[in-house]
């Protein structure tokens, strides 16, 4: 399959109700989709076609598809949710949206949110969706994003010790060439008060996490 505009679903193993949440990020573009081993069966209930198959199988029978297959050793060093992320980038797809790669074992869901990283060090951009978040990960530069979907809160935390000369514009609670320090709280439960955000990092990395959809209700 041409992999030419197309952008890569890579759907990993952790469970979800329905996969409704993606809707809103599907539209409006051609998606290639990568199923990481259990990952199947969380396209099967939302309904989406895989385009592509991998894993070890240790959360369930290789699935007997016609659609291109890769089984790995259970003993290998990356997990299958990497892999597929490997595959879509070697196919030329570098622009990437992970779902299914969240909750239940923590381990897993910390090493997710860091495969950002790996991804944008490849050249790749990537995002991280689940019933209730969006994750993308910021380095130094200007970054434009809109309130689509709506979320409630969202929230900056850094990945270096010191993220320097933060700017965070349209936003209910703003800041002006500001310093985070990872393990504070300064730059958490911020809310959006315009529909189009602007944040500015001098130097630095940090995740932003937008959290809470509008149809949930707040902690």
């Amino acid at each position: 399959m041409a992999a030419e505009g197309k952008r890569g679903l890579i759907i990993g193993a952790a469970p979800w109700r329905d996969g409704a949440f993606l809707a809103p990020y599907l539209k409006g573009s051609q998606w290639m989709v990568f199923c990481a081993d259990g990952g199947y069966a969380n396209a099967c209930t939302a309904g989406l076609k895989p385009d592509f198959l991998i894993g070890d199988w240790d959360s369930g029978s290789r699935p007997e598809l016609d659609v291109p297959c890769v089984t790995l050793p259970v003993e290998k060093d990356m997990t299958d949710l990497q892999a597929a992320m490997d595959e879509a980038l070697s196919m030329g797809i570098s622009r990437l949206l992970l779902c299914g790669c969240t909750g239940g074992r923590l381990d897993h869901t910390m090493s997710n949110l860091l495969l950002l990283e790996w991804l944008a060090d490849r050249g790749g951009e990537g995002m991280i969706v689940d019933e209730d978040n969006e994750v993308r990960l910021l380095r130094s530069g200007n970054t434009r994003f809109e309130d689509d979907p709506h979320y409630h809160y969202l929230s900056l935390a850094p990945l270096d010790h010191k993220v320097s000369g933060v700017t965070l514009r349209g936003m209910k609670y703003p800041l002006e060439c500001a310093e985070l320090t990872r393990g504070d709280t300064l730059s958490i439960s911020n809310e959006p008060r315009q529909h189009v955000m602007e944040i500015t990092i001098t130097k630095g990395s940090a995740l932003l996490i937008r959290s809470q959809r509008e149809d949930k209700i707040p902690y």
